[in-house]
C-alpha cells in the first residue's frame, strides 16, 4: 500500500489560483506569439520565446521571455558579412580601373604605337616637315592620353578619400550607438532579471552587424553577465570596452595628405594606436586594399612608363642633330616633384625638390623615396648626411633579392639652391633651404605618382626634331683595306666648354668638336679625337683635328668601339688624363668591320650638311623595341620594353579584377548560407507561429473554462453554507 509522507510535495494552491495562473500564462504566450507575428517584417528582429516554471504549490510560476538565438550562427553571419563587404568594395572599384585600362578608347598602347610609327615615317624622309609635324602631333596625343588616364586615377583617389571619411564617420557613430545600447541594456536587465530586453538587444545586434560590414570584429559577452558586449577589431584593438568606454577612428596622414591612414583614439584617454589598414577587413578594409593593390600601384606604374618613354626620347633627341644643324633638345618637359614634409619635422617650411636625372629614364622604378636627414654640418654651403630608402605604394620598404630593405647613404651633400645630387632610382634631389634642415627631418618623394598628367610636349618646331647624327665618319678615298664603317654612336652631347662639369662632351656648341687648345687638355694639348689612322691591320692611331697623335692602340683584333679601346689601352702616348677625368668624353665612338691596311684612315667630324641623315631617327624609332623599363621596384630582373610594361599593368589589373569577382561570388554564397542558418533559428516562421497561436488559444480557453468551473464551485459552496 502506498502512503503519503508528511514531507511529500502536496499542492496547496486552490483551483481558482491554478486556473488564474493558467489564464495569465496562456495570455503571456499569446502576447509573445503575437509580437513575433507583428514583427515578421521587422529587419533584424529575433523571434522570442516565453518559458515558465511550475510552482511547487500548484499552478504556473514565473515566466521568462528571451530571444531565440544561436551565437555560432550569429558570429558566422557577422564574419561572412565582413568578407562579402570587403570583396564587394574591392571588386566594384577594381573593375572600374580594369575597364579604363583595357578599353580601346583609352589605350595608351595604341597611342605609343602611333607615335613610333610617326617617327619611322618621318625618318624615311628626314627633310619632310609634314612628317616631322606628325611626330609632334602624335607626341601631343600620347601625353594627352596618358594625362587623361592619370587624371582619372587622381579623381579616383579623391573619391576614395571622401568615401573613407564617410565610412569612418559611420563607424564612429555605430560604435557610439553600441556603447549607448550597452548602457541601456545593462540598466534594463538590472531592473528586470527575468525578461530579456529583446528590442534593445535587437537594435544592438543590428548595429554590430552593420559594424561588421565596415570592419572585421570579434564580439564577446561581458564577464559581468550584465547583458553588455565587448567588441574588438580582429587584429586585437578594442572598439567597445567592458567599462562602457569606446574608441574612435581618426583619419590621419603623415606626409602624403592624399594617402589616408587610420588611428584609434581612446575615448577620454590620451591613447593613440596606429592601425594597419590591410588588416581591417569589411568595406573599409576593401577600400584600403583596392587603394594599395590597384589604385596607387597603377598610378605609379603609369607614371613610370610615362617618364621612361619621354625621358628616353628626350635623351635620344639630344644626341642627334636637328634640321638647323644644331644639337637636339628636349621633346617633352618633365616636371620636378616636391618632397612632402613629415608632420614632426622641426622646420615645416624646409624644402626638398626632386627631378629625373638626364638620361636615367630607364632607371626609374615606381617606388617612392623617403629621405632622412642624419646630420647637418655648418658651412658655406652647409652639408647634409642623408639616407634614401625606397618604399612601395603602401609605405612598406622595398626589399632586395636577399630580403633586405633597399637604402643608400649619401654623406656631405651640399644644401644650396641649384645643386642637385643624384641618388638611387634615376632621380636627383636639391636641398634649397640651406640651413633650414635639422637632423631627424624626413621627406617623402613620389617621382611617379603625380607625374604622368604633368608631362607636356615642349618642342614646337618640327625642325627641332634631331633625326640626324651629329657625328659623321668618312673613309679616306685612298684606303686600300676592306674595313668599312658599321656604326657611329653618340652617347653624350652635354656642352660645357669650361669643363667644370664632369658630364662635359667634346661638342663645342658651335657646329664642331673641340680642337687643340679648346679641349680639356688646355693650351698646347691635343684636341678631341678626329681621325683613326691604321699603321697596321692590328694597330691604329687616334689623332685630333690638327693631326696630332692622341694615343696608339696595338694588338687589336676587334674593331668595335675604337675610342673606348683607345681609352682603356694604348701602346704609345697614353689616353689624356684630362679626358679620363670627365665622365664620358668625347661622347661619341665608331665601330668598323673588315681588315684594314696600313695607311687606311677614317675622319671624324661634326655632321655639317647632313640634312638627309636619319641615323638618330632610326635609333629613336627603335626605342619601342628596346628593353628599357625596370620590371620591379628593386631594379632586379631583366628590363622590359614600354609596350611590355604597359601590358603588364593592364594584365595585372585584369587579374586582380577577375580574382576579386571570383572571391565576391564565393563570399555572396557564404553570406547567403550563414544568413539562412541564422534565420532558420532566429527568424519568425509564420507557419510555426500560427500553430502556436492555435495551441496557446486552446490552452487559454481551457484555463478560462477551469476558472469558470472554479467560480461555479465556489458559488455552490457558498449556497450550501447559507
Amino acid at each position: 500500500m502506498i502512503t503519503n509522507s508528511s514531507n511529500s510535495n502536496t499542492r496547496t494552491a486552490d483551483l481558482f489560483s491554478i486556473a488564474t495562473s493558467g489564464v495569465n500564462a496562456s495570455n503571456q504566450l499569446l502576447t509573445t506569439t503575437g509580437n513575433n507575428i507583428a514583427n515578421v517584417n521587422t529587419e533584424g528582429f529575433v523571434r522570442e520565446r516565453t518559458t515558465f516554471e511550475s510552482q511547487l504549490t500548484g499552478g504556473v510560476g514565473r515566466s521568462t521571455t528571451e530571444r531565440v538565438i544561436n551565437i555560432f550562427a550569429q558570429n558566422q553571419l557577422r564574419r561572412d558579412t565582413t568578407l562579402q563587404s570587403e570583396f564587394e568594395n574591392y571588386f566594384n572599384r577594381t573593375s572600374v580601373i580594369d575597364n579604363v585600362f583595357a578599353g580601346e578608347a583609352n589605350s595608351i598602347s595604341a597611342s605609343m604605337s602611333r607615335f613610333f610609327a610617326a617617327v619611322q615615317t618621318a625618318t624615311d624622309i628626314p627633310t619632310n616637315l609634314s612628317g616631322r609635324q606628325m611626330v609632334l602631333s602624335e607626341a601631343e596625343s600620347l601625353v594627352g592620353q596618358i594625362g587623361i588616364v592619370s587624371g582619372f586615377l587622381r579623381d579616383k583617389e579623391q573619391e576614395l578619400n571622401v568615401e573613407v571619411g564617410a565610412n569612418i564617420d559611420s563607424l564612429n557613430s555605430i560604435v557610439q550607438s553600441i556603447a549607448d545600447l550597452n548602457d541601456a541594456i545593462r540598466t534594463n536587465q538590472a531592473n528586470n532579471r527575468f525578461d530579456e530586453p529583446g528590442t534593445l538587444k535587437n537594435q544592438r545586434d543590428n548595429a554590430v552587424l552593420e559594424l561588421a560590414s565596415l570592419v572585421s570584429i570579434e564580439v564577446r559577452q561581458s564577464a559581468k553577465n550584465d547583458g553588455s558586449v565587448m567588441i574588438n577589431l580582429s587584429s586585437g584593438e578594442s572598439l567597445v570596452l567592458e567599462d562602457g568606454s569606446f574608441n574612435v577612428f581618426e583619419v590621419n596622414n603623415d606626409a602624403d595628405l592624399n594617402y589616408k591612414s587610420l588611428q584609434l583614439t581612446s575615448n577620454g584617454k590620451p591613447t593613440t594606436i596606429n592601425i594597419r589598414e590591410t588588416e581591417l577587413g569589411g568595406a573599409i578594409g576593401g577600400l584600403f586594399r583596392y587603394r594599395d593593390e590597384v589604385l596607387e600601384t597603377s598610378r605609379r606604374e603609369l607614371g613610370q612608363i610615362a617618364i621612361a618613354i619621354t625621358e628616353s626620347l628626350n635623351t635620344q633627341n639630344r644626341q642627334g642633330m636637328d634640321l638647323d644643324q644644331h644639337l637636339g633638345g628636349d621633346i617633352f618637359s618633365l616636371p620636378e616633384f616636391l618632397g612632402l614634409s613629415y608632420s614632426d619635422n622641426v622646420n615645416a617650411n624646409s624644402l626638398v625638390t626632386g627631378r629625373i636625372t638626364n638620361g636615367a629614364g630607364g632607371q626609374v622604378t615606381s617606388a617612392d623615396y623617403e629621405v632622412t636627414i642624419n646630420s647637418v654640418t655648418a658651412g658655406a654651403p652647409p652639408t647634409l648626411d642623408i639616407t634614401v630608402a625606397t618604399l612601395n605604394a603602401d609605405g612598406s620598404p622595398v626589399m632586395d633579392i636577399n630580403g633586405n630593405p633597399i637604402t643608400q647613404n649619401y654623406p656631405a651633400v651640399d644644401a644650396q639652391s641649384g645643386t642637385f645630387t643624384s641618388v638611387i632610382g634615376g632621380i636627383e634631389i636639391e636641398f634649397a633651404s640651406g640651413t633650414g634642415y635639422t637632423a631627424g627631418d624626413q621627406f617623402l618623394l613620389q617621382p611617379t605618382k603625380d607625374t604622368a598628367d604633368r608631362i607636356e610636349v615642349s618642342m614646337t618646331r618640327p625642325e627641332d626634331l634631331a633625326l640626324a647624327s651629329p657625328i659623321s665618319v668618312n673613309a679616306s678615298l685612298n684606303n686600300l683595306g676592306d674595313a668599312q664603317l658599321v656604326s657611329s654612336s653618340v652617347n653624350n652631347i652635354f656642352i660645357d666648354n669650361t669643363f667644370t662639369d664632369s658630364l662635359a662632351s667634346a661638342f663645342d656648341n658651335a657646329g664642331g668638336i673641340h680642337g687643340p687648345g679648346n679641349s680639356p687638355t688646355g693650351a698646347g694639348g691635343v684636341g678631341a679625337p678626329a681621325q683613326i689612322l691604321f699603321t697596321a691591320s692590328d694597330e691604329y692611331q687616334v689623332l685630333d683635328s690638327a693631326g696630332t697623335v692622341i694615343t696608339v692602340v696595338s694588338g687589336t683584333t676587334d674593331l668595335s668601339n675604337l675610342l673606348a679601346q683607345a681609352e682603356s689601352a694604348g701602346a704609345g702616348p697614353p689616353w689624356p688624363a684630362a679626358f679620363s677625368a670627365l665622365d664620358n668624353y668625347p661622347g661619341y665612338d665608331l665601330t668598323l668591320q673588315g681588315v684594314p691596311k696600313a695607311g687606311d684612315s677614317f675622319s671624324i667630324g661634326y655632321n655639317t650638311g647632313g640634312l638627309n641623315d636619319n641615323r638618330n631617327g632610326l635609333i629613336m624609332g627603335d626605342l619601342q623595341n628596346q628593353d628599357i623599363m625596370q620590371v620591379n621596384n628593386s631594379g632586379s630582373g631583366q628590363p622590359i620594353s614600354f609596350q611590355e610594361a604597359y601590358g603588364n599593368v593592364v594584365s595585372d589589373i585584369g587579374q586582380k579584377a577577375s580574382s576579386g569577382d571570383i572571391s565576391l561570388q564565393s563570399a555572396n554564397a557564404l553570406k547567403s548560407q550563414s544568413k539562412n542558418w541564422f534565420e532558420s533559428v532566429s527568424g519568425v516562421s509564420l507557419d510555426e507561429e500560427a500553430a502556436n497561436l492555435v495551441r496557446y488559444q486552446q490552452s487559454y480557453q481551457a484555463a478560462a473554462r477551469l476558472l469558470a468551473t472554479a467560480q461555479e464551485l465556489f458559488t455552490t459552496i457558498l449556497g450550501v453554507t447559507r
